[in-house]
């Protein structure tokens, strides 16, 4: 059966438990320093998942109202909306989404990104590629009421909304009492017997004050153990956005058919992206093909024999006249300016007795023409705007070209 690595990072505290969920064999555990933990892994090997958990000291959880259902929208939200409840800034955290309850609200998980890359940074020199990554307090079972769990000097605290946090010991009789009425309706303490001699004094003044509410249940392994025993997946995983990983699993025999599989799919979309592209390349001739024919028909209206563009245009241009053969080379240096510029050209105009180019453009702003000047000056050519007119949604204009070496 497949075996589990469950890693909780407190602080600079680390346990760890190589855990077998079907038969519930544990064949690895311990805890200390993160050089001790990766000295004692080096050597071991195991087929299931590796996952993390993080002191919910490090974590805020909390439940926002975002209308939208949209992903990208929803991400780009999330920040905004729990802003005020965050003691740094916005760009220091990371945010990662749950389920969304009854009421519409989506559960949210925050945590320093900093605080995250440490962590996986550190992982990763370990040989180690996390599949899922969660507060600790979230794997506490709280299926009904509010479920407190003793982890030796802290306490972890945890609604039936997935709302908590982490406490310390005696600190909790005074977070009990700020819960609301509903969630103090039922408070189920769990609790190793090792651990009851120094939770008794706080757990004594929560049965004063909130009288039959409380049960207690002794826990048969450390809470660590009992967290990783009640792993639950459907709760949130921090590796979300920028910090989410790729699975690595153990090989199998049909690693090599899916080899074949990937290698037949990409083949085949290799084909048909070819052939699209074939089909795009073969429409944007006829496009120019087209629009090479309306320029012509503006330029000379009085043409009527259009078969052969290009020939009919060095008929009409290409002539004895010193000015005339200047056209085509002055033309080509300023149609390359215009792709990309954001310039529709509306009507050209040659000037052969002052060798100048006119052309009249649509554009989105007057400084797309001022910017289409400049870059033609610097090419060498002398430019210039005619006329500016404003529509309503656009700017019309005029630019003169000539070549340096022109009168």
């Amino acid at each position: 059966m497949p075996e589990n690595l469950t890693i909780r990072f407190c602080g600079s505290h680390l346990e760890w438990l190589l855990l077998d969920d079907a038969s519930g064999i544990i064949r690895l555990r311990g805890s200390g320093g993160f050089e001790k933990f990766k000295g004692l892994i080096q050597g071991a090997s195991w087929t299931g998942e590796t996952r993390v958990l993080i002191g919910g000291e490090d974590v805020l959880l909390t439940r926002v109202r975002i209308p939208s259902r949209q992903q990208r929208q929803i991400v780009q939200a999330i920040p905004y909306a729990v802003e005020e409840e965050l003691a740094r800034n916005v760009d220091d955290c990371h945010f990662a989404m749950g389920k969304r309850g009854g009421d519409d609200e989506l559960e949210i998980a925050i945590i320093d990104r900093a605080l995250m890359q440490s962590i996986l940074t550190r992982l990763n020199a370990a040989g180690l590629r996390p599949a899922f990554m969660s507060p600790d307090l979230l794997m506490i079972p709280n299926a009904e009421g509010t479920h407190i769990l003793i982890d030796g000097d802290r306490a972890h605290l945890l609604t039936p909304g997935n709302l908590g946090f982490t406490t310390t010991i005696g600190q909790l009789p005074l977070t009990v009492s700020l819960l609301s009425e509903s969630e103090r309706e039922s408070l189920q303490v769990y609790l190793h017997p090792d651990m009851q001699e120094s939770s008794s004094l706080c757990l004594s003044q929560i049965h004063v004050s909130e009288a039959g509410n409380l049960q207690e249940h002794e826990l048969e392994c450390y809470p660590f153990e009992f967290m990783c025993r009640n792993f639950d997946k459907n709760k949130i995983n921090l590796l979300q956005g920028e910090f989410k990983v790729q699975q690595v699993r153990a090989k199998s025999r049909t690693s090599w058919g899916a080899v074949a599989i990937l290698s037949s799919v990409v083949f085949t979309l290799h084909i048909l992206f070819t052939m699209a592209k074939g089909l795009y390349f073969e429409e944007q001739a006829s496009n120019y093909e087209s629009e090479a024919a309306t320029l012509y028909k503006e330029v000379f209206p009085g043409d009527r024999n259009v078969r052969d563009i290009k020939r009919r245009w060095r008929s009409h241009l290409g002539g004895s006249s010193t000015e005339s053969a200047l056209f085509l080379p002055l033309f080509a240096e300023v149609v390359v300016k215009i792709n990309g510029s954001d310039l529709v050209l509306q009507n050209v105009n040659y000037n052969e007795s002052r060798g100048d180019l006119i052309l009249q453009f649509t554009a989105p702003r007057s400084e797309r023409l001022v910017s289409f000047v400049e870059n033609l000056t610097k090419d060498g050519l002398q430019a210039e705007i005619g006329t500016i007119s404003q529509d309503e949604s656009s700017v019309r204009g005029s630019v003169k070209v000539k070549s340096l070496g022109a009168r």
